[in-house]
């Protein structure tokens, strides 16, 4: 059986982060070496997925299911030195951050999965509720839902794509 792409890229992702220093130097898109670390959390069980699905009356994608049984929510390529902000949320978090959404967005169906600094990364339920392959979105932080852009993907790939990018924002590039 073949594994995720997501997972497969992921669980490299996690033996390669755990080196005798805990820390990776990475190149910067500038071309500048920065130190950056990881956290990783204990995967999340069946039995509180399952309750979290029923209480928001939602099914969640099936590579994000699979995310969260690999980690319960991650920091990923956090710079030491300037402290930069790639976060993909835990359980607890996207309850927390699904009451705001939905306060502020007055919406069910968006999922802030993630916080990239000053962007929050969504999943739309209900594009994966319509079986639509790209249900990811970017929303600044500080902009209404208007100005929310399609990522065109998945899960996986957005997840994928922001690993291979070293946790730069690739959708801001022209």
């Amino acid at each position: 059986m073949l594994e995720k792409q997501h997972n497969k890229c992921l669980k490299n992702l996690i033996n390669r982060y755990h080196n005798e220093n805990k820390e990776m130097i990475i190149q910067h898109i500038e071309g500048n070496f920065e130190t950056t670390t990881f956290i990783f959390n204990d995967p999340v069980n069946d039995h509180d997925l399952g309750n979290f699905q029923q209480k928001i009356k939602r099914k969640l994608p099936d590579d994000y299911l699979d995310f969260l049984q690999t980690t319960n929510g991650c920091w990923l390529f956090n710079h030491v030195e300037d402290g930069s902000e790639n976060q993909l949320f835990n359980l607890k978090e996207l309850e927390e951050h699904r009451d705001i959404f939905e306060s502020a967005y007055e919406t069910p169906d968006l999922l802030g999965v993630s916080y990239i600094l000053h962007d929050y990364i969504v999943i739309n339920l209900q594009d994966v509720k319509d079986g639509k392959d790209n249900y990811m979105y970017v929303l600044d932080s500080s902009a209404p839902l208007e100005y929310m852009k399609s990522l065109n993907c998945s899960f996986e790939s957005w997840l994928d794509r922001f690993i291979v990018c070293q946790g730069q924002k690739y959708w801001e590039w022209v």
